[in-house]
Parts: C-alpha cells; sequence; structure tokens
C-alpha cells in the first residue's frame, strides 16, 4: 500500500513545520518544487499492493535516492 505524506496545513506548538526554519531560497528546497513527484508516483505505484501496511511515501524514497546521487554517497 503506498504511503502518504501527513497534510502540513495544520499548525502544532511542539512540531513546527519544516517551511518555518529552513531557507526556502537554498538550491535543494528550490530542486524540490521543480521536480514533477506525480509522475514519480505514478511510475512507482504498480510496484505496490493494495493490502497491508502503508509504506514509506514514494517522494521520501526517490528524494532520499536523489540526494544520494547528487552528493555521491
Amino acid at each position: 500500500m503506498i504511503g502518504k505524506s501527513p497534510s502540513q496545513h495544520q499548525k502544532d506548538l511542539f512540531k513546527p513545520l519544516l517551511k518555518e526554519f529552513i531557507n526556502l531560497r537554498h538550491e535543494l528546497a528550490l530542486l524540490g518544487d521543480k521536480i514533477d513527484w506525480k509522475y514519480f508516483e505514478d511510475e512507482f505505484a504498480d510496484f505496490y499492493s493494495n493490502t497491508g501496511k502503508p509504506s514509506m511515501p514514494i517522494r521520501l524514497m526517490v528524494g532520499s535516492l536523489m540526494l544520494k546521487r547528487i552528493y555521491n554517497l
């Protein structure tokens, strides 16, 4: 089952939103806005089952692989 990212619209006193404390002009933040994440979700959706525990969100997995590749890790 494909995992979903939690909604980031409701404020929580003890969990500030990521966009409140990162530099939105940083190169990786700008890159994240330019990537068509829906494309990756559509391409990888066939590899997921409709039953069972939800997985990690596809955006998290693809983003992690991109960071690994960008920084040659």
